[in-house]
């Protein structure tokens, strides 16, 4: 992907395709790094910016105070600005994740809405460098493929429609911190940043820290070349999926897939990819992760089963070499 660098302090990735003549939403907390990239973006001339702050009630007085503090943000700055409140605590217990995961999902749920009332494509959001080093260390604790070393994406459409842009991935905390000193810009600390019962602020005041010590050097720059290098590989293998499902003899008129020779002679990094490719994007199935895809591939196995369940009571067979869902 080719990127337009603005001439500022901090390196910023923006595809060509973000037009500062078109209205976009900024995910903004009024922490460092959002309001580093609220200026950034205004300085390159991204005047029709719609900040979206959602109060996550997890911090009482301070939560409130940082959404204050972003409603005086957009009032100095003349932009537009919207604000929710969500019972973040009660929604993990509600489902029963985590305090994390349920912030990210509210929020997302959130710049949807945000979006569709705004008639916008883009949000853009302030992850940066580090961020994106505890996210690839996270994944690797979780077994993660080679989708989850790639980390986050710079540029992530959601199946809505809506790309989630990151133009800060590839700057440096210590970029951001000098760039907001240089500026003499405000901005609202969050303490719960601090919190050892969160395990990506383990990984950042931790782990990462550790590593460094252990290596005798600064590992950010290697955890991020991995992602980078599993990011292109992944999208190597995805590629070979498309291109073969894309053949007419691979893929039947009614989108079954018929067992043939040539599906049954995929690597299985492949055959992963397109079952992934074509159970997600062609059949457009919600909820399918990693044990599905291998479920799924356990059809074409000598004496595996005959039906595998999927997600909302869905189910996916193989019979007169024809798989399809039901």
């Amino acid at each position: 992907m080719v990127w337009r660098m603005p001439t500022n302090p901090v390196p910023l990735l923006l595809p060509p395709a973000c037009d500062p003549n078109e209205p976009a939403l900024l995910a903004i907390s009024g922490g460092r790094d959002s309001v580093a990239l609220l200026h950034l973006l205004l300085e390159a001339g991204f005047e029709k910016l719609i900040l979206c702050h959602l109060n996550h009630g997890l911090r009482g007085a301070e939560s409130d105070g940082d959404a204050r503090f972003v409603e005086r943000l957009a009032k100095k700055h003349g932009l537009p600005c919207e604000i929710e409140e969500a019972d973040v605590a009660a929604l993990a217990q509600e489902r029963k994740i985590s305090i994390e995961t349920a912030a990210r999902e509210a929020r997302h749920a959130f710049l949807q809405r945000s979006a569709g009332e705004n008639d916008v494509w883009v949000v853009f959001m302030a992850h940066h460098a580090e961020d994106q080093a505890e996210t690839i260390l996270g994944n690797v604790c979780r077994g993660t493929g080679l989708a989850g070393l790639a980390g986050m994406q710079a540029v992530q459409r959601l199946d809505s429609g809506l790309h989630l842009v990151r133009p800060l991935l590839a700057a440096r905390r210590s970029e951001i911190d000098a760039y907001l000193k240089s500026r003499r810009l405000k901005f609202r600390e969050d303490t719960s940043n601090q919190s050892p019962l969160h395990r990506r602020n383990r990984l950042r005041h931790e782990a990462l820290p550790l590593l460094n010590d252990i290596c005798a050097r600064d590992v950010v720059p290697q955890v991020l070349r991995l992602g980078a290098l599993a990011a292109q590989d992944d999208d190597c293998l995805r590629h070979e999926a498309v291109a073969f499902l894309m053949k007419a003899e691979n893929l039947n008129e009614d989108r079954s897939l018929p067992v043939t020779p040539e599906l049954l002679a995929l690597h299985p990094a492949v055959l992963s990819r397109v079952f992934a490719v074509w159970l997600r994007e062609v059949l457009e199935l919600p909820g399918i992760e990693s044990a599905e895809i291998e479920a799924a591939m356990s059809l074409l196995a000598p004496g595996g089963p005959a039906k595998v369940n999927l997600p909302q009571d869905r189910h996916l067979r193989r019979k007169a070499k024809r798989l399809w869902v039901e």
